[in-house]
């Protein structure tokens, strides 16, 4: 995990707001990421909740930086918004893996619910109340 200032750049204290707000974005997705690849269980409502909070300071802080700023020192957020998509592109990956696991695993249970009601074993209707396998 690479460490990103908290400190505006260019000696910038208005940046400082939208650098936090960067940063905790970043936290809550390599925090899902990882727990995703590690394959632990992820909380996706809770994870939701803080990416959303996230973005909404961010997007709170970048407003108040756009009106005292000039262009050039919010274009010096640059390297901070490239690493923050760096690591929301790979979380991306991590939850097209994880999705595709799911719908693998919801394919398994299918087919195996199929079988057993096709060998007569049990109905559909006895599995659906709890009385099969």
């Amino acid at each position: 995990m690479t460490e990103t200032t908290v400190f505006a750049p260019r000696n910038e204290p208005a940046l400082d707001p939208v650098l936090f707000a960067i940063r905790r974005l970043e936290e809550v997705v390599e925090r899902e990421t990882r727990l995703l690849l590690d394959g632990h269980t992820v909380d996706l409502a809770d994870i939701n909740a803080n990416k959303s909070r996230g973005l909404r300071d961010f997007n709170k802080a970048m407003g108040k930086a756009a009106k005292t700023l000039d262009t050039s020192a919010l274009k010096s957020l640059q390297p901070f918004l490239d690493n923050l998509r760096q690591k929301l592109d790979r979380n991306c990956e991590a939850l097209k893996l994880h999705l595709r696991a799911v719908t693998e695993l919801t394919g398994l249970i299918r087919d195996a619910l199929e079988t057993q009601e096709a060998d007569g074993t049990y109905t559909m209707h006895q599995l659906r109340d709890g009385h099969g396998a």
